[in-house]
């Protein structure tokens, strides 16, 4: 019966000592490296084949250089974590200065980015105008070829014909009106037409450029932001470069 209650019985808290708590930064440690690695993965993967003369591809891939940002951070600091009266091996502390370096190169490699990012921007910016102009002056030059076909036929059937050719619906009193007045009611459809489709054309460019100018903040604010934090960590990693002077 006793034994029943002392099982029973609240066991107390357990302290954690400095011992457990050295036994805990490994795991920490572990986890960091594992994310270095799959981030170099990730930055491979996104950087290779490289296509240095295609705005498109760098834009994208400096855009997922900035989402995969988070893992390199992450991934050093769990690895410079050390609490006080924990060892650190000769190894590990020429790794950790390495690293320490590696941190202040990928945050100028970012800031450098930034003119890149800009340059991509203006000249995607750039490419969605001449892309629209061009379909413009296409549309414009179908649409004279349209009209000049429009007015060199006279016949309500040839008329007709042309109807159907341009997927025109016809008209039910169509066979009782004169030519010239087809000619109009065809004309008018044929503005009609134009006009929706450069409507359309202008709605996908609004939302093309508005899309262009959401990744293009996003992109450059981020390639400041994680230049910035790299080279914050390379400061604040500088006990680990003046080690050795201070032992």
């Amino acid at each position: 019966m006793n034994t029943k209650n002392q099982e029973k019985q609240p066991k107390k808290p357990i302290e954690i000592t400095g011992g457990l708590e050295n036994l805990s930064f490994p795991i920490l440690h572990l986890l960091g490296y594992i994310l270095l690695i799959f981030s170099l993965v990730d930055y491979l993967s996104i950087l290779i084949p490289p296509q240095l003369t295609n705005p498109v591809w760098e834009f994208q891939a400096m855009g997922q250089m900035v989402d995969h940002v988070w893992s390199i951070l992450l991934g050093l600091t769990f690895i410079f974590l050390h609490n006080k009266g924990s060892f650190i091996k000769p190894r590990e502390i020429a790794i950790l200065k390495f690293l320490s370096w590696t941190a202040l190169i990928i945050g100028i490699f970012y800031l450098l980015m930034l003119p890149l990012g800009i340059n991509n921007s203006l000249t995607l910016y750039k490419n969605i105008n001449n892309q629209f102009v061009n379909q413009q002056g296409q549309q414009q030059e179908q649409l004279q070829k349209v009209t000049e076909k429009l007015n060199a036929t006279n016949s309500a059937q040839e008329l007709n014909n042309l109807s159907r050719i341009l997927n025109i619906p016809p008209n039910q009193n169509s066979s009782s009106q004169s030519p010239q007045e087809l000619k109009t009611k065809i004309s008018q459809q044929i503005q009609r037409v134009a006009q929706n489709s450069t409507a359309t054309a202008n709605a996908v460019k609004r939302e093309q450029i508005k899309n262009i100018v959401k990744n293009a903040v996003r992109i450059n604010l981020g390639t400041i932001i994680s230049g910035v934090c790299f080279i914050a960590l390379w400061n604040m990693t500088r006990w680990i470069r003046i080690i050795d002077k201070n032992i």
